[in-house]
């Protein structure tokens, strides 16, 4: 025992500053004040290009730094696999485990390359510094994880204004600056012998972020100017795990929820009698609302409802093909209609397509049937061909909605092809219910509404336990609701019609392609640089 409190004592002591990276970044990332944004992965970087350090020490440093960064954010793993998945407790904290020694492996990936990169290429240890940052930039975009995350989104969450600058670059391209400016200060380090110069690029590096600051302040101006407004009013049932789980599978709970929700909205309409539309969240009608399947018990009562309320109604639910095979567990979709008092459904429901992996449908399942045999808790639903908008006739103008279901506003690739597709408003439904308090609520919530100043449309987001809220194209985050609370709250939604396509929507998400060039420029300098050194 002596022993190995010692050899971890040695390794701990080794890898210290892997150790300090995580925590830095663990403790920036929301629902944390980012208050080591800038600096977070310098520590880990500046072990990597220390002289004489191998490929296999960084690749070991950067696992420990995304094991103890992932074990800090991500902790709800543990709590989502025992509530959602209904595993044991031991059985989860091993999963979570499980979780961070893979899911983020890019980190790693990232610092191991440069370090190899520098060897092959007889880099410098500052060409290094910044050949890791452009690499885990672009790693961190086209990795599979998950849930997808990055420090772009703590610009949002800290309200610092060059989240702005998002309607050009994305906050993929905001999360590269950072880790750029990782590296700087990682450069100012390793130069704080020669005072003047460390001076310089300290005041080099404060402009940069001033100006920044200052340009994503004045972008906001061109958004400030709107030409419609709509009422939306959100209800929040806050409905429990184990009567979402009997409703799905149609055991029981189905008309109770729909009558909660119903009951909650005829209320609101009481408080708000100038909404214009309601939302409800993610499946919150348990049933189906296709039109073929729309007499129904709860769809046909649903209807009766709306039509007393005399409003139109925006709500997740599930949707099967006609004449599917009942028998065959992917015809039913996660789906979100848009019902009016006066017809029955939208013509064509917007199904889900971005699936969550092992939530809603088991990874290659359909290349080896076997493994639904063996894994039948895991749902399976079909996948749906988005992304596209549900029209709604309002004072004699088409409002186009942009659909996304839960998981797929982490997405910006999805929510350009709504802004394409000519969306007026996004709409997020949600259950967060899986998911704990506070950290995983708070991280979904604002790398939701990021995709809002991306393509500069509203977003209106409805959950079943929380945050439901709204963002407007100017930034402005409308009131939030309570966490794990019954709740309805009313939303002026000011928007412009017919809304330009942003720089981001149009051409934005190619920045890594200037990305790529910057490293090679680099590799190819440091390999110059060393070749005219050679007697």
């Amino acid at each position: 025992m002596k022993i190995s409190i010692q050899f971890f004592k040695h390794k701990a002591y080794e890898f210290r500053w892997a150790i300090l990276s995580g925590i830095f970044v663990g403790t920036s990332y929301i629902p944390f004040p980012p208050w080591a944004l800038l600096f977070c992965y310098a520590p880990l970087w500046l072990f990597a290009v220390q002289e004489n350090r191998s490929a296999k020490d960084a690749l070991t440093a950067g696992w420990i730094t995304q094991f103890i960064l992932t074990l800090i954010g991500f902790h709800w793993i543990a709590y989502t696999s025992h509530e959602f998945g209904q595993l044991p407790w031991i059985v989860s904290i091993l999963a979570l485990l499980l979780f961070c020694a893979f899911m983020h492996l890019y980190i790693p990936a990232a610092v191991g390359l440069g370090v190899w990169l520098r060897k092959k290429f007889s880099l410098s240890a500052v060409q290094t510094l910044f050949v890791i940052a452009l690499l885990h930039a672009l790693f961190e975009r086209h990795w599979p994880v998950i849930f997808e995350w990055h420090l772009g989104y703590t610009l949002l969450w800290a309200k610092i204004p060059a989240y702005h600058l998002a309607d050009l670059i994305g906050f993929h391209g905001l999360s590269a600056l950072v880790l750029v400016f990782n590296a700087w200060l990682a450069f100012i380090w390793l130069n704080q012998s020669q005072t003047k110069k460390a001076l310089l690029h300290v005041g080099a590096l404060a402009l940069t972020i001033m100006v920044l600051i200052g340009w994503g302040s004045s972008r906001n101006q061109q958004w400030q100017t709107f030409d419609r407004k709509i009422h939306a009013t959100v209800v929040q049932a806050n409905i429990g795990n184990l009567e979402k789980i009997y409703a799905e599978k149609g055991r029981a709970y189905q008309e109770s929820i729909a009558e909660k929700f119903l009951g909650m909205s005829e209320k609101a309409l009481e408080m708000f009698p100038e909404t214009d539309i309601f939302i409800w969240p993610e499946t919150a009608f348990p049933d189906y609302l296709d039109e073929h399947l729309i007499q129904r018990k709860n769809a046909a009562m649903l209807l009766d409802r709306l039509r007393v309320m005399n409003r139109p109604l925006i709500t997740g639910a599930y949707s099967k093909d006609l004449n599917s095979d009942a028998r065959i567990e992917n015809s039913t979709y996660n789906a979100l209609f848009l019902v009016t008092p006066t017809s029955a459904t939208s013509p064509a429901p917007y199904r889900k397509t971005e699936l969550l992996a092992f939530g809603e449908y088991l990874p290659l399942s359909e290349q080896f049937p076997f493994l639904l045999e063996l894994l039948p808790f895991v749902s399976n639903f079909g996948r749906g061909q988005g992304p596209s908008v549900l029209g709604w006739m309002h004072n004699e103008e088409m409002v186009n909605w942009g659909g996304q279901i839960c998981y797929e506003g982490l997405y910006p690739k999805f929510t350009r092809g709504l802004a394409s597709n000519g969306a007026d408003i996004l709409v997020n439904v949600t259950n967060d219910s899986w998911f704990g308090y506070p950290f995983e609520p708070q991280q979904h919530l604002y790398m939701t509404l990021a995709r809002a100043i991306e393509v500069r449309r509203p977003l209106v987001r409805s959950t079943n336990t929380g945050v439901s809220t709204a963002i407007l194209a100017n930034g402005d985050v409308l009131q939030k609701s309570p966490l794990h609370q019954e709740w309805t709250g009313e939303f002026v939604i000011n928007y412009r019609k017919n809304a330009p396509s942003t720089f981001y929507v149009l051409w934005g998400h190619y920045d890594w392609i200037l990305i790529l060039i910057a490293l090679a420029a680099l590799i190819l300098t440091g390999a110059l640089h060393a070749r005219s050194r050679r007697p």
